[in-house]
């Protein structure tokens, strides 16, 4: 192997690196000079193997291969180069003693660009090698604009993707917002609903009592000739002092939920009978059992206490029984049972044969304001306050409140208090569950 014209020329831009390959030192010195005098460098190599060993030292533009050679003939070389190499990345100009049409043909069928005869003429190699570096250059610059496209190309897709991306997002994210602002719609218009038909029968339940009490009252104050007994006065009393009380039950309902939603529901606490609590809120339930008939059975051992607030627990109870009695047909009968469980826990229970209602309306019904039926035409007297009021009570208490039901069947509804307040009495002293 032997470099030519490298030290002694100048680099130039447009300067290139040939390698010869030739097993004749005479041949390869001809080709070096032509190449020089081209203005390009060139490396020469004596044999096949010595070029298949020493490639990797190389980035040739152009390689003139001899046909012709012992050992390993130039076709064989052809074939290992284009194994490595592009036809369009590195022209291959074959040398050949003859014009072998067969030789020629194989060469161009393993990949040479073209070929030149010896002796070899100056003009021709200098056009063929011209002709060959023009193309081998249009051809990189055909791969780097290729490159170059697909990289924009790629990266006007990424960009693409990214835009698309952002726009679903945006699109997804408009969509939620106007899913939130439809349902906020929805929930607004169904506040602004129920709370029209609030008013509406809060405005009946406040007129009845108070038309009631209003009424009797004025007989008793104008009664000045005496025509109305004073038994008939007192009787009249009687019906001034219930509506009064359904009046002040009412109120009661509506400051308890409204004190119970901004945090001011307090209680204050003591050792309760559990018996004891039953047995004052059964008599406050309205309607009176005794006036649609309804026989109320009450199983509580009288050992069992509560630590509570014993006006507020008495309130829930009252509500949980009046809604009993209140949906439950005349001669029936209600059931009320305390006890304690095994985990040490106090269940009241309080059970009616009446109208019931399915699974999807226990919540509804746990609502304030909410009643199986609504408006002016519901089949019920109320607010929809009394459960709502008893949950908010017992909430407080760190109590449950549940409810099982089953359509004209009847409805019991669960009260669990947790194991801390649960007392056991006797006769000499209370014991607290720890």
């Amino acid at each position: 192997m032997r470099p030519r014209g490298i030290e002694r020329k100048p680099a130039m831009t447009d300067e290139k690196l040939i390698l010869i390959v030739d097993d004749e030192s005479f041949n390869r010195d001809i080709a070096a000079r032509l190449v020089k005098k081209m203005g390009h460098k060139s490396v020469e190599f004596s044999s096949g193997q010595e070029i298949l060993d020493d490639l990797d030292n190389y980035n040739p533009d152009l390689i003139l291969l001899d046909i012709h050679m012992p050992a390993m003939n130039g076709l064989e070389v052809l074939k290992r180069l284009r194994r490595v190499s592009d036809k369009s990345e590195l022209p291959i100009l074959m040398i050949t003693a003859d014009s072998d049409p067969d030789a020629v043909v194989k060469a161009f069928e393993l990949g040479a660009n073209d070929y030149v005869t010896k002796p070899i003429n100056s003009k021709t190699l200098r056009s063929r090698i011209g002709t060959h570096f023009q193309l081998s250059d249009a051809s990189k610059q055909i791969k780097q604009f290729a490159e170059g496209a697909e990289r924009l190309v790629a990266q006007c897709t990424i960009d693409l993707q990214r835009q698309n991306e952002e726009l679903a997002r945006e699109v997804k994210l408009r969509m939620a917002a106007e899913e939130v602002l439809l349902e906020q719609k929805l929930a607004a218009e169904k506040e602004n609903k129920a709370k029209s038909e609030f008013f509406t029968v809060l405005t009946h339940e406040l007129k009845t009592p108070l038309n009631i009490a209003i009424g009797f009252a004025d007989l008793i104050a104008n009664n000045e000739e005496k025509q109305i007994g004073l038994e008939q006065c007192r009787e009249y009393g009687t019906y001034i002092s219930t509506s009064a009380n359904q009046l002040l039950n009412i109120v009661e309902d509506i400051l308890t939920m409204s004190s119970y939603d901004i945090g001011k529901l307090e209680l204050k606490e003591s050792e309760v009978n559990i018996g004891s609590v039953i047995r004052a809120a059964l008599g406050r339930t309205k309607p009176c059992p005794s006036e649609k008939n309804i026989d109320i059975a009450i199983d509580c051992p009288d050992e069992i206490a509560l630590i509570c607030d014993q006006k507020k627990i008495q309130r829930a109870l009252v509500n949980i029984l009046s809604n009993a009695v209140k949906f439950s047909p005349a001669e029936t009968s209600c059931q009320v049972k305390a006890e304690i469980l095994d985990n040490m826990e106090i269940r009241i229970s309080v059970s009616d044969q009446g109208v019931g209602v399915s699974p999807h309306s226990i919540e509804q019904i746990m609502q304030p304001y909410q009643q199986n039926s609504a408006g002016l035409n519901r089949t019920h007297e109320g607010l929809g306050l009394g459960l709502p009021v008893a949950r908010a009570i017992l909430d407080l208490h760190g109590a449950s409140m549940g409810i099982d039901s089953v359509p004209e069947k009847g409805t019991t509804v669960f009260v669990t208090f947790p194991p801390d307040r649960t007392l056991i009495q006797s006769l000499t002293s209370v014991q607290k569950i720890a």
